[in-house]
């Protein structure tokens, strides 16, 4: 039936029969969202100048905690105070922007994922941060114990003193909670595959030998001393979570099992 002006009604459209967005519209709203992130970086550097001393503090514990008598804390160059302080309050401003830059890139990235990927990445994402989260946590509290593991060789060689360079001690301490913080992922991304479908308890229990010589793999990689105290640090976590990791995707597989079990019920009684 005609409108009173002649024209067809229009029609309602569902979500999938929207208009996709053209290539031009999707570099102008990346181009918009990375604007916005730079933005929320330079306001993260900023406030993080201002609060760079009580973090330093907070890193420089571990250290003063089990120091020799004697030990210093020294800069061997006029502008290493300056560009330790703009590096490092370049960090605590990512750190501080991460929750605003993330929403970005998932306003981004989601319109394009399936119904079944946001499921997941909602599913997981919050126990994502808490083992990053965890995992930073342990990386700051074992560095007293690998720094006396390290100081203990100094008393090797009689009269020798400790003089700490700063810089190259923050960026130590840094990586070392990054690396802990990455290697707890794991479990998410066993997660994350399990929920689509590509990783099930049965193919990980028979792999758990090469899952064991990937995980001591990937310590030696992460790790920025790249000693044995700190791999076995890492690693041995790690290889807890990848089997903690079987029971939480075997529980993950019989939901969806159910899941499947239960909709192909429903096609069948249709």
């Amino acid at each position: 039936m005609a409108s009173p002006a002649g024209l067809e009604p229009p029609t309602v459209r569902s979500y999938d029969e929207e208009p996709k967005a053209t290539f031009m519209e999707h570099l102008e709203e990346l181009r918009k969202r990375l604007f916005r992130t730079l933005l929320y970086i330079m306001v993260g550097w900023l406030v993080a100048f201002a609060i760079e001393p009580y973090i330093y503090a907070f890193l420089a514990q571990p250290l003063l905690r089990i120091k020799p008598a004697g030990t210093q804390f020294v800069f061997t160059h006029a502008t290493e105070p300056f560009f330790l302080k703009f590096k490092l309050s370049l960090v605590i401003g990512l750190i501080l922007a991460f929750p605003l830059i993330t929403r970005e890139l998932w306003g981004f990235i989601a319109p394009g994922l399936t119904r079944q990927e946001r499921r997941a990445v909602y599913f997981v994402a919050p126990f994502s941060l808490f083992l990053f989260l965890f995992g930073v946590a342990m990386g700051y509290y074992i560095l007293p114990a690998a720094f006396s593991f390290f100081l203990s060789f100094l008393n090797d060689y009689p009269g020798a003193q400790l003089y700490q360079n700063p810089a190259q001690y923050v960026l130590f301490v840094v990586k070392m909670m990054f690396a802990f913080g990455l290697g707890f992922q794991m479990p998410v991304v066993l997660m994350f595959l399990a929920h689509v479908g590509i990783a099930t308890p049965e193919r990980m229990w028979r792999s758990w030998r090469y899952a064991v010589l990937g995980i001591a793999g990937l310590a030696a990689l992460i790790t920025p001393s790249g000693d044995a105290f700190s791999m076995l640090a890492i690693g041995l976590p790690m290889v807890f979570l990848y089997f903690l990791s079987i029971l939480i995707v075997g529980r993950i597989a019989k939901r969806r099992k159910l899941h499947m079990h239960s909709a192909e019920s429903s096609l069948r009684s249709d």
